[in-house]
């Protein structure tokens, strides 16, 4: 049975509109630009590391590294140009040694597709390293690029995954829309919320949702033919 301690992710306004996270927790953001992804994964191993937590950074990807300062935060280096299978037994064997409860965090997986050239792969990779992922108590974020990958990746993402959390920027505001929080609930926790100082408020008025579902309405038009696999 899994630990139903509340872990956090460093922010108190997320904590606050996914009820914390757990033990076992793969979390999952969809994102635009990496910046946002940066900001999440630093407050998280930041937090982590000040309460005495192991914190693991996978780095394989060719986008910058997402630790500047990478104090109390250990580093594997892999090479995802070996392709599907070396990478995934590395990644593994390192997840064996780690052992329980510690804190993952990886590049962004879309940078992947560079190296193995279809969602098939990655996808693939999430459904068998998240489970492992999950039965050592550890915690994991994730992040992959919005428009990217074929709708089937995403779905068998999903379903892996305990929580998939869509990133936005909209004017200036961080935009967090949980799409999924696996064994929690709450009456506006998958409501969008936009950052304000400390707090994500959730989007109830007419003028925010005005703004996100123009955005969006925006994405949905340049990314709809997106159901193809990367390589077709």
């Amino acid at each position: 049975m899994k630990s139903l301690k509340k872990e956090s992710t460093g922010i108190i306004g997320l904590d606050e509109v996914i009820n914390n996270l757990r033990l076992g927790d793969n979390v999952v953001c969809q994102i635009d630009n990496l910046s946002n992804y940066k900001y999440l994964a630093t407050e998280f191993a930041r937090n982590a590391v000040s309460k005495g937590k192991r914190v693991v950074y996978m780095r394989f990807a060719s986008h910058a590294p997402l630790f500047n300062n990478n104090d109390g935060i250990f580093t594997y280096t892999l090479n995802a140009k070996e392709g599907f299978e070396s990478f995934s037994t590395n990644v593994h064997e390192i997840i064996k040694k780690e052992g329980l409860e510690v804190f993952y965090v990886f590049d962004c997986l879309s940078d992947l597709l560079l190296y193995w050239a279809t969602d098939l792969m990655l996808g693939n990779f999430f459904m068998i390293t998240c489970p492992y992922l999950f039965e050592l108590n550890t915690i994991a974020y994730f992040a992959i690029m919005r428009d990217n990958h074929s709708f089937k990746t995403i779905a068998r993402i999903r379903e892996t995954t305990q929580l998939l959390l869509d990133i936005y920027t909209i004017d200036s505001s961080l935009c967090i829309h949980p799409l999924k929080v696996w064994n929690r609930y709450s009456p506006n926790m998958f409501l969008p919320h936009i950052k304000e100082k400390d707090k994500f408020i959730p989007i109830t008025t007419s003028a925010d949702a005005a703004r996100l579902f123009s955005y969006t309405a925006s994405k949905f038009y340049e990314s709809s033919e997106r159901n193809l696999d990367y390589w077709d």
